[in-house]
């Protein structure tokens, strides 16, 4: 199995990953340069307008609103800021139940809230029982300064190939053993296991029998 950053990388490098080293590197490089010029401008723009937060966390509170309305909240604690959510009616991420909410500590039994970072529908409802607005619980990564302040960062620009200084190193060459066959089924080069070894005893079964 692959992570989400490898299959991310994969889907990026898809057109390019059967060229040359030298050319794979310049088109990573130049998809990252336009990548931050495009993302610092939209974050950019968006604080222009007086946005402070990110259009997905925007996106997810507003649905997350939607679901607190459903709710019955009860206080335990008002300096602590300890309570309890009861769903009264079935939606589509919660079953009917009852959750403790901490917004001093920014927890849930959910787990969404302390997960994410940012108030959970249980949380919410707890915001507007007690007329708290739901900024201060939100983490800073989700601000649009956080966001512009990573996408600030500029490119330089690669030099042509023709303004490269001479090289004197070393001279590489490479195996002709490992170069990938022209014709034929490719060489495997996967590390077999113990899982990979099979039982030279076990009884051959047609494709009906297995």
């Amino acid at each position: 199995m692959t992570t989400n950053i490898s299959e991310c990388v994969n889907s990026i490098l898809k057109g390019v990953r059967n060229l040359p080293v030298c050319s794979l590197v310049k088109a990573t490089y130049g998809r990252l340069a336009e990548l931050f010029v495009r993302k610092g401008r939209e974050a950019e723009a968006q604080m222009g307008t007086g946005q402070q937060f990110s259009q997905h966390l925007v996106k997810c509170i507003e649905a997350n609103l939607k679901t607190a309305r459903c709710f019955t909240v009860t206080v335990y604690d008002r300096d602590n800021s300890e309570f309890t959510v009861a769903e009264t009616t079935l939606t589509g991420s919660f079953s009917l139940g009852t959750y403790r909410v901490s917004l001093a500590s920014h927890t849930c039994d959910c787990g969404y809230f302390q997960a994410l970072h940012f108030p959970c529908p249980h949380a919410l409802a707890c915001c507007a029982y007690s007329r708290l607005t739901w900024e201060p619980y939100v983490h800073q990564v989700y601000r649009l300064s956080s966001v512009f302040s990573v996408y600030q960062m500029g490119f330089t620009p690669p030099i042509p190939e023709d303004f490269w200084p001479p090289y004197d190193g070393p001279t590489v060459i490479p195996d002709p053993n490992k170069r990938r066959a022209r014709e034929g089924h490719p060489r495997s080069t996967r590390i077999w296991t113990n899982m990979d070894e099979a039982d030279p005893n076990r009884p051959k079964r047609c494709g009906l029998c297995r």
